[in-house]
């Protein structure tokens, strides 16, 4: 009889599998760096005139990556839809 912990690796590992693909995607894609180089610059610009609080900027950042990975999710599905329908 196999104990169930046995296959608690197996499942951390794909597990960290999972997230180094998708956190791997999002890095190389050119729009998510763009998004963030610009963010960036515009914080920076911003901190000479109006400092911004630290929360506000990360709540920022947060949207961002979430607006990032729902594009990139909207992006594959499309695609796997022409995949489909070209076969």
């Amino acid at each position: 009889m196999e104990s169930p912990n046995s296959t608690k690796p197996n499942r951390l590992g794909s597990v960290f599998k999972r997230i180094w693909s998708g956190l791997k995607a999002y890095l190389t894609d050119w729009r998510n760096l763009l998004g963030h180089a610009l963010l960036g610059v515009f914080f920076v610009v911003i901190a000479v005139w109006a400092p911004i609080n630290i929360w506000l900027k990360l709540a920022i950042i947060a949207c961002l990556i979430t607006l990032n990975i729902l594009r990139m999710r909207l992006k594959s599905k499309k695609s796997s839809k022409k995949e489909s329908v070209a076969e």
